[in-house]
């Protein structure tokens, strides 16, 4: 026993009516515009990482002129490293005991 049943050919057109309808013009779009606030805390955050990255980026440059001038003395056998530096780079490396 079938309830309400709807044959093939019914679907079928109903399908292509709706695909060949046209769309119903609606009232026109009115502009609308969105605002954001950040918070004193936001603020003072954005802050903080806008100078880290700064810091960051002199810091590169610095130790990238600083690499170059150790490797220009390299090729002048002109590097020297301290014992005192050598010595403190070996025993940094052996834990302390508590």
């Amino acid at each position: 026993m079938r309830i309400n049943s709807v044959s093939q050919n019914d679907a079928i057109s109903k399908y292509i009516n709706n695909v060949n309808a046209k769309p119903v013009k609606g009232p026109m779009a009115t502009k609308i515009s969105d605002s954001v606030e950040l918070s004193e805390g936001a603020q003072k955050f954005t802050a903080l990482l806008k100078a880290a990255k700064e810091a960051l980026e002199n810091a590169s440059t610095l130790e990238d002129a600083r690499a170059a001038d150790i490797m220009a003395q390299i090729k002048n056998n002109a590097y020297d490293v301290p014992v005192k530096d050598v010595i403190d780079g070996i025993l940094n490396g052996y834990p302390t005991r508590i």
